[in-house]
Order: structure tokens, then C-alpha cells, then sequence
């Protein structure tokens, strides 16, 4: 059995603004193992980058609020870390690559000096030493010329080059956890596989466990192992990638898979949206969160929240049509 890296239990965030309590996370549970890619997807706002940024506490508090819930991380309770210890913890035990890493890159720094800093941050390591590591994970993530790539700045770097540098930066001190917030957003699709390839390599020889938060599911059916799939700040559903491509148990996670453009021109099938908008996590429902959008709604729905339901082989999901009492279809009167 593959080692355990993270586990989340009933994760509640919250956002204290002056129209009041945004509820961004609202009881996540997840978990990771050691060499696995775990990937979270769901809507813009569902709360994936607020769970993932927890994870290394780095969401400001205030206005940002743990109001509950567990993060064990290699043995680390997270949640009640101070911030000299999540110091120690980020860089040596988890690591992030960001969205866009031309924000999080200093402009006015080599970047082969910033993967240094990265080094002796967590290692005992003389300079000359470190800046030789730095060159060899420069090498690592195949930036070409890597002596004397090192000694430019991001600006000098191409977009995929920039990516490639934050994920060297982000396994330099070899981490048990990569977070990879969104990593291809603004890469073209030729960069983006290229990417996912690095990080698929990464993996095999690191034994890294990798979280991949993506709105893409095209990415995710190339990469990931297990698939969490979130709306208004809760996991709906949880399976392998098999499980949540082709025998997925939410409506929410088939909405989001019936949204994808369909590579076979032959269908010429028109491309259907899921109408409606997320709720307002200010004033989340009682209810489900997709039950306004939801075309099998019952009035149960609306009323109260899903438990979790287990399927099979750790496929789960919540929703109350896996309620072994749940009317048919007829019965309910589905909308088509």
C-alpha cells in the first residue's frame, strides 16, 4: 500500500468581508498517496485554489478563516502550524507551481539565482554547490542551455520556459506533495502537453504525489489517477478517472463532461452548456448546491444536504439520486 502524503477531513474555509461570510470551502475531505496524481476540477469559484492554497496556509488570515476540519500532511497538522513551522514545511514537504509564473517569479532576479535560494532555503549547502544544483534542475525539466539560462531573467524566458522554471524551483528540495494550481491556463496546447509530460516524468522518478487543479478535462484524462470533482466549495464526487469519465454517479460531473467539444466530426452533436450560475457562497443553499441547475431536482434536494454514497471500488458521490428510496425517473418527473 502506497504511503499516505495528505489527508483532509471536513475542510472549512471562510472569507470575512464587509458584505459578509463568503463560505469558500465547505467541508472537503480529500486524500493523496505518494506517486499518485490526484486531479481536483470544477467551475471557476468552486473553491479548488482556496483548498490547494490552505494546504501551504497561504491564503492571508484575516480575511481568510479556517473555521474547521483536519490537513495532515506527512504527519504535519497544518491546521494549527504556526508560520515558522509552515516555513520549514513549504519547499521541503509541499510545493506549488502557479497559475501564472511570471507574477511569482521576481523580475529583477536570475533565475537561476531565485532556484538557488529555493536550495539553501531547506539544504546545507554552500553556494557554489547550490548553484550547481540549480543548473541541474534547470537541466531536469529540459531548458535548453541551462548554464547560461540560468543567468537570464524571466522576461528572457518564453512562457513554457517560465513554467518549466517554477516547476525546477518547485522540486528543488525534493517535496513530498506538488500542488500544480492551473499550470497550462496560459500555454498554448503543443506547451501544455509538454508540461503534463514533465510532470507525468517527475513522478515516475520522484515518487512525487502531484494535486492538479484544472477546469480542463482534457488535461486530467492524460495524467491523473483519481479524479475529485468540486461545486460551491464541496466534493460532489471522488472516483478513479475511468470511474469519473465513464461511469460517473453525479449530475454535476456529467454536465461538466457533456460541456466538451466532441473530436468526432461525425456526430456534429451542438454543444451543450449547463444554464444557470453557481450559487452565492455569501448565502450558500441549504440544500445541494446544484440542485437549481439540476435537471433531476426533487424537492429533497433543495431541503437538504447529500450525504456521501459509496458505489463501488472508492467511487463516491453525493447525491440523492443513489438514495437506495429515490423514486424513478418517471416518478420524479424528470425535466429532459
Amino acid at each position: 500500500m502506497a504511503d499516505r502524503v495528505l489527508t483532509i477531513e471536513d475542510l472549512q474555509v471562510s472569507f470575512d468581508t464587509y458584505a459578509g461570510e463568503v463560505q469558500a470551502v465547505r467541508g472537503v475531505s480529500l486524500h493523496v498517496d505518494a506517486g499518485e496524481v490526484l486531479a481536483v476540477v470544477g467551475e471557476s469559484g468552486c473553491g479548488k485554489s482556496v483548498t490547494a492554497q490552505t494546504i501551504m496556509k497561504l491564503n492571508p488570515m484575516p480575511p481568510a478563516r479556517i473555521k474547521g476540519g483536519r490537513i495532515d500532511l506527512a504527519g504535519h497538522d497544518i491546521v494549527s502550524a504556526s508560520e515558522r513551522e509552515m516555513q520549514h514545511i513549504r519547499g521541503r514537504e509541499v510545493a506549488m507551481i502557479f497559475q501564472d509564473p511570471m507574477t511569482c517569479m521576481n523580475p529583477t532576479t536570475q533565475v537561476g539565482w531565485q532556484v538557488v535560494e529555493s536550495v539553501r532555503l531547506h539544504n546545507k549547502i554552500s553556494k557554489k554547490d547550490a548553484k550547481e544544483e540549480a543548473v541541474n534542475q534547470l537541466t531536469r525539466v529540459n531548458i535548453p542551455n541551462p548554464r547560461e539560462r540560468a543567468r537570464q531573467y524571466p522576461h528572457q524566458f518564453s512562457g513554457g520556459m517560465r513554467q518549466r522554471a517554477m516547476i525546477a524551483m518547485a522540486l528543488s528540495c525534493k517535496p513530498k506533495l506538488l500542488i500544480a494550481d492551473e499550470p497550462t491556463t496560459a500555454l498554448d496546447v503543443t506547451i501544455q502537453a509538454q508540461i503534463m509530460d514533465l510532470l507525468s516524468e517527475m513522478k515516475r522518478e520522484t515518487n512525487t504525489a502531484i494535486i492538479l487543479i484544472t477546469h480542463d478535462l482534457g488535461v486530467v484524462a492524460g495524467i491523473a489517477d483519481r479524479v475529485a470533482v468540486m461545486y460551491a466549495g464541496k466534493v460532489v464526487e471522488t472516483g478513479t478517472t475511468r470511474q469519473i469519465f465513464y461511469e460517473n454517479r453525479h449530475p454535476y460531473t456529467r454536465a461538466l463532461l457533456g460541456s466538451l467539444p466532441q473530436t468526432d466530426s461525425s456526430k456534429r452533436e451542438p454543444l451543450t452548456s449547463i444554464p444557470g450560475t453557481p450559487p452565492d457562497l455569501l448565502n450558500p443553499p441549504k440544500g445541494c448546491g446544484f440542485a437549481a441547475r439540476c435537471k433531476h431536482c426533487m424537492q429533497i434536494c433543495r431541503e437538504e444536504l447529500p450525504p456521501e454514497f459509496m458505489t463501488e471500488d472508492g467511487h463516491k458521490a453525493c447525491c440523492w439520486l443513489l438514495h437506495p428510496d429515490c423514486p424513478s425517473a418517471e416518478e420524479r418527473g424528470d425535466r429532459s
